[in-house]
């Protein structure tokens, strides 16, 4: 198999995984038994802040399997993603130009995309240009997060560059958040990242892990239930939250002004 077959075999891998039912259902119905419990429960309640019934046209600006479409129920639903998804509208290019007149859409929606774009100034002036005035983009992406190629992975954000690259191309920034934060972003860290705590069990700290994988193995939902239990305000967050420094996603909704 020569570099371009592999390439052609990896898009077709990633998007059976993205047109799964199984991914969909993941994101809106996470499993606290599942490492990234915290993270999409999180990401689905900030998103559903903002569902609507209204009539609008929504362009879903890289969108994987739309796990979030069932929050725009009357919306006439544009579809647009860099991989061959079934049932899109359009296929991007390379460099994520919308193929389409300026001043179509009410909505952009783009939820975990701005990572893996390479120009990510260009995909934000893209959303702007396509949107009507008063039309508005809401936008997640990640904070701290490993590398999770889709095909690949370019860049993380804070709170001030985000409105920042925003403000940039013209864009009035309304809400600023910031998803899985503090305590509970180190529930997540500790849930998601517990399989690379290793050393030799004859080490105090090595038998310790072993004994702890134990018991996470009878009760693999426990840290994620205690963090609902005790720190569940830190699920969603203004920006400027006390103790939010350190976050796992964050979350802007902006608009392109009417003049």
């Amino acid at each position: 198999m020569d570099g371009h077959d592999e390439v052609k075999s990896g898009e077709h891998n990633l998007s059976a995984i993205l047109g799964a039912e199984e991914y969909a259902r993941e994101r809106l119905q996470p499993s606290t038994t599942g490492e990234l419990y915290l993270h999409l429960a999180d990401l689905r309640d900030a998103l559903h802040s903002f569902a609507t019934s209204e009539r609008l046209r929504l362009l879903d600006y890289g969108c994987g399997g739309s796990p979030y479409r069932s929050f725009f129920p009357r919306a006439e639903y544009v579809r647009a993603d860099f991989t061959p998804c079934t049932g899109l509208d359009f296929l991007l290019p390379v460099d994520s130009t919308i193929p389409r007149k300026a001043g179509l859409f009410d909505i952009v929606l783009s939820t975990q995309v701005l990572e893996h774009v390479p120009e990510p100034a260009h995909y934000i002036a893209e959303c702007f240009r396509v949107l009507n005035p008063g039309g508005a983009l809401l936008l997640t992406t990640h904070g701290l997060y490993e590398d999770h190629g889709c095909p690949y992975d370019f860049q993380r954000w804070t709170a001030d560059g985000l409105r920042m690259l925003l403000e940039k191309a013209g864009f009035e920034v309304s809400a600023v958040k910031k998803l899985t934060c503090g305590p509970r972003a180190i529930c997540f860290f500790l849930n998601h990242g517990f399989g690379y705590l290793r050393a030799p069990k004859t080490s105090p700290f090595g038998f310790a892990m072993w004994m702890l994988r134990g018991l996470r193995r009878l009760s693999p939902a426990w840290l994620n239930r205690a963090a609902d239990k005790h720190f569940k305000k830190y699920g969603v967050v203004d920006a400027y939250t006390e103790g939010s420094n350190l976050y796992i996603a964050l979350l802007v909704h902006a608009r392109r002004p009417n003049a």
